[in-house]
């Protein structure tokens, strides 16, 4: 009943009362029986979207105004507050019921709560992790990363739904705007960790006073039971002095309880040592760079906190790989390092460029953006930090309602007149990563810097689907013509999925029944939300799976060529099929010619005659007509993977794959077609769930022998 999840709420005028069977602050989200909040945010008012939310299904509604609407109703001073409690009433308070981790600071928190995730894990008993990359449970993707501390009805929602599958640990992100616009009320933490504070978000919190308020309120009695501290910045040590609750501090000033030191560091990881009142502990880590030290740390003293025991935990740290986009390495194997990392804060660049030097030999190149609408008056200093390395490309990062040229021209004002020759401008960001990856030499490494794991960039009203690492590893593959000369006939296959339960299972038959053997199956899923992604691993180990959100397939085909390992890639669509002797008669055709692309006839849909009839003469032509390229459908094809990275890749923001990535391949060798059917669309009798990107097909070519 609405009177009884607002109970807790000090100040609340309730008019009328209903049975509540759910929350929602989108109206386009509302399902009969739910509770309607009335968001009042800096873009929109939720009491405009209230009628919206009651035609469909709305049962009573959250407000900061009564309404003329004959609905049962909660007048609250702000509804923004009152969310997180009136969740967390409903849902029965999660929080109180399980071990849960706060990590607050302006860098480190998702690597901490990653680390935490693995101590607080059994094999029994999974841990959860909330926050930038994601929510977790153990390594399982529960919800793909929106906010990295969520609006309060879905992390109370998020809490309710892990203690139902059994997990009593999290560890969880809380952000200074989670805090300030209070998506953590209602919300009860057994540890709450900070890090380190450095200017950010002051556009937003307009001074650092400001800022350190928002994050102090994770440690104010009614919202933690325990503080673990860094005391290397005035920050963490002013925190410490205000808590009331019990604190422990960490770090390499002479203040801290645990003394944090570096005893090695390498490509390999870090050597951590911890001296406290329990003695010397030492952990090694996977994790690059010493600014780790301090994350590893965090999360060593947290899960001590917590009950588990130091042995456990060490080597839990000591396990945990790297998240995505922290120091994440993307190598093809050349004798240079490329990094893609998130840094995107003046500290955290300037500890990563000097950890470029600690582990490379030879120069630091750097691709660096700003943000568009965040906190501008860090732009010039953050370019001024990035000539630290020795070349620099300034480049767009997500500029949303800015000018990007204007936002390139801002970081330009920091860059001293002495170094200015090692900055260059290449506001297309793609080509900055693939210019830098270009001019590479051995023992040097380059630095994407401040997207990390992000996949997409906003252009006003525009979102570019883009991942600098997949970026970098088709760049890195157009540089290398001899890939996968030990095993010339090797072939990757590539499968793009989407809520394809129902068909993906006979799609990866037909490359396993496929009369050559092929290394490896990379199923990238498109933001699925049913079982595509245990479907496909039924196929392990075969099928190795990539996640990514609702991107698009064109997105899809090239984040999975990023992780194949063979010289050949073919691609393939959930719901689509070969001929069994598809790669086989494409093998022998690219073995006996110079062709780096080899396609076959298209057919819109498929019987199992077509699958298991014997392909008896293999006719070919040899493809120079742009006309007949531009049909060529990516289900046909294998091409060389060193000439697709030179393409570039699917065009992602057309609505097909369309025939531009083909178009740029007819330039860059022979391409051969095979006359005969071997690529079939969906089964006209089957469930296919999946959209295909390809809308159409090729006619049968007439062919010329050669």
């Amino acid at each position: 009943m609405l009177s009884e999840v607002i109970k807790g709420l000090a100040q609340a005028q309730i008019i009328g009362d209903s049975e509540i069977r759910g929350i929602a602050f989108d109206s386009r989200a509302v399902r009969p029986g739910d509770l309607f909040l009335a968001y009042c945010g800096e873009h929109h008012d939720g009491h405009l979207y209230a009628g919206d939310a009651l035609r469909r299904g709305a049962t009573a509604l959250v407000v900061e105004r009564v309404l003329d609407l004959a609905v049962a109703q909660c007048v609250v001073p702000s509804v923004s507050r009152a969310a997180g409690s009136i969740a967390s009433e409903f849902y029965g308070h999660p929080s109180r019921k399980m071990s849960l981790v706060g990590v607050t600071g302006t860098n480190g928190k998702t690597t901490t709560c990653q680390l935490l995730r693995a101590c607080l894990g059994t094999d029994d008993q999974p841990a959860a992790q909330i926050g930038t990359t994601g929510s977790f449970l153990g390594d399982e993707l529960l919800m793909h990363p929106n906010l990295s501390t969520p609006e309060a009805p879905v992390l109370q929602s998020l809490f309710a739904q892990l203690l139902r599958r059994g997990t009593r640990r999290v560890a969880m992100e809380v952000t200074s705007h989670g805090l300030d616009r209070h998506r953590v009320a209602g919300t009860h933490f057994n540890v709450g960790v900070f890090l380190n504070l450095s200017p950010e978000h002051l556009d937003y919190h307009g001074n650092m006073e400001k800022y350190f308020a928002a994050k102090r309120r994770m440690f104010e009695k009614d919202h933690c039971d325990a503080a673990i501290i860094c005391v290397d910045d005035e920050w963490g040590r002013k925190l410490a002095r205000w808590c009331k609750v019990p604190v422990t501090t960490f770090g390499r000033h002479a203040s801290a309880d645990v003394k944090v030191s570096i005893k090695g560091m390498g490509l390999e990881g870090v050597l951590v040592s911890l001296d406290g009142p329990d003695g010397v502990t030492e952990i090694s880590s996977s994790l690059i760079g010493e600014i780790n030290g301090s994350n590893i740390a965090a999360a060593f003293l947290a899960a001590r906190q917590i009950g588990v025991e130091a042995s456990r935990a060490a080597r839990a740290i000591t396990q945990c790989v790297p998240p995505p986009g922290r120091f994440e390495v993307i190598t093809r194997d050349e004798p240079f390092l490329s990094v893609a990392d998130y840094a995107h804060t003046p500290n955290a660049l300037e500890a990563l460029i000097a950890t470029a030097r600690e582990v490379s030999s030879g120069e630091v190149h750097l691709v660096l953006g700003a943000r568009g609408q965040r906190y501008s008056a860090k732009r010039p200093e953050m370019a001024r930090i990035a000539t630290l390395a020795d070349h620099v490309r300034l480049t767009t990062d997500s500029p949303g309602d800015e000018d990007p040229l204007s936002i390139i021209d801002q970081m330009l004002q920091g860059v001293p007149s002495k170094r200015r020759h090692r900055v260059s401008v290449e506001p297309d960001r793609a080509t900055a990563i693939r210019h830098s990856i270009r001019d590479m030499h051995p023992g040097d490494i380059l630095l994407i810097t401040g997207r990390g794991p992000e996949g997409t960039q906003r252009f006003g009203e525009k979102e570019v689907v883009l991942d600098d690492r997949v970026v970098a590893r088709l760049a890195l593959d157009a540089r290398t013509e001899d890939i996968g000369v030990a095993d010339p006939m090797s072939v990757s296959v590539v499968v793009a999925a989407s809520n394809a339960a129902r068909t993906i299972a006979a799609t990866l038959q037909s490359v396993v029944e496929q009369t050559v053997n092929v290394r490896e199956i990379v199923v990238v899923d498109d933001g699925s939300t049913d079982e595509t992604v245990e479907v496909a691993l039924s196929f392990a180990p075969l099928v190795k799976v990539v996640r990514q959100p609702h991107f698009g397939f064109s997105a899809a085909k090239n984040a999975g060529v990023a992780h194949t390992s063979s010289r050949w890639v073919a691609f393939l669509e959930a719901g689509h099929r070969w001929h069994r002797q598809k790669l086989e008669l494409q093998l022998s055709v690219v073995r006996s010619s110079d062709a780096v692309l080899c396609a076959s006839v298209w057919s819109d849909d498929v019987r199992d005659d077509d699958v298991a009839t014997e392909v008896s003469s293999l006719v070919t032509s040899v493809v120079e007509d742009a006309s007949i390229v531009e049909q060529i459908h990516s289900s046909t094809v294998l091409v060389r993977r060193d000439v697709f990275g030179r393409t570039g890749g699917f065009d992602q923001q057309m609505e097909s794959d369309g025939a531009d990535v083909w178009l740029r391949t007819l330039a860059l060798g022979a391409v051969r077609l095979i006359n005969e059917r071997l690529a079939f669309g969906a089964d006209p009798g089957s469930d296919h769930t999946c959209a295909s990107t390809d809308g159409y097909s090729p006619p049968r070519l007439r062919s010329t022998h050669n």
